[in-house]
C-alpha cells in the first residue's frame, strides 16, 4: 500500500546508508540504524511516518511470531492463537478458520513455495556465473567491475524504480 511517506523515508534511509558505508562498501546494521535514528530525531515533521511505518514493523512482526509452525508433539500446525495469513491484507485467527480460509492459506503457501524456489535458483545461477567469471579473471576484485567488464552492465534510467516499489 502505497503511502505519502514511503518517499522521504527511503530517501532519509538511503543517506543514513550512504553515511555509514565503509571503504570497502559495507554497511554494517548497527551503525546503520543509529544513523536512522539521529536523522529522525532532527527530523519533527516525520513523526507521522516513523508511526506509520512502527505500526507495520510491529504487524509484520505479530504476523510473523503468530504464523503457524509445525509442532513437535503432535507434528501439526495447529494452535488456536497462531494467524493463517489469506492474502490481500486479510489475516485468520487460526482458531476461527473456515474451510475455505483453510484452501486460500494452502494456495498462498504453495504460490510463496513456488516463487522462493524460483528465486533461489535464479541466485544461484547468478551467484554460479559471477564466482565462475571472478575465477576467469583474477585481477577483478569488485562486482561493479566484473559486471560492467565481463557481463556488459550498463546502467539504465529505469533499474533504480524498483528501489521505490512497495
Amino acid at each position: 500500500m502505497k503511502n505519502p511517506f514511503d518517499h522521504a523515508l527511503r530517501q532519509l534511509a538511503l543517506e543514513a546508508a550512504e553515511q555509514v558505508t565503509n571503504d570497502l562498501g559495507r554497511i554494517h546494521t548497527a551503525d546503520f540504524q543509529n544513523a536512522l535514528i539521529e536523522r529522525l530525531r532532527h527530523d519533527q515533521g516525520l513523526s507521522e511516518a516513523v508511526l506509520y511505518k512502527a505500526s507495520q514493523a510491529l504487524a509484520r512482526d505479530f504476523g510473523e511470531r503468530r504464523n503457524p509452525r509445525r509442532r513437535r508433539r503432535d507434528n501439526g500446525f495447529y494452535h488456536p492463537h497462531s494467524v493463517m495469513r489469506l492474502g490481500q491484507g486479510i489475516w485468520v485467527w487460526m482458531k476461527d478458520s473456515t474451510p475455505t480460509d483453510m484452501a486460500q492459506w494452502a494456495l498462498i503457501s504453495s504460490r510463496n513455495s513456488v516463487q522462493v524456489i524460483t528465486a533461489e535458483a535464479d541466485k544461484q545461477q547468478y551467484t554460479l556465473e559471477r564466482t565462475d567469471a571472478y575465477r576467469a579473471n583474477p585481477s577483478i576484485k569488485r562486482l561493479s567491475q566484473l559486471e560492467e567488464t565481463v557481463f556488459h552492465y550498463r546502467q539504465d534510467p529505469l533499474d533504480d524504480l524498483a528501489f521505490d516499489e512497495p
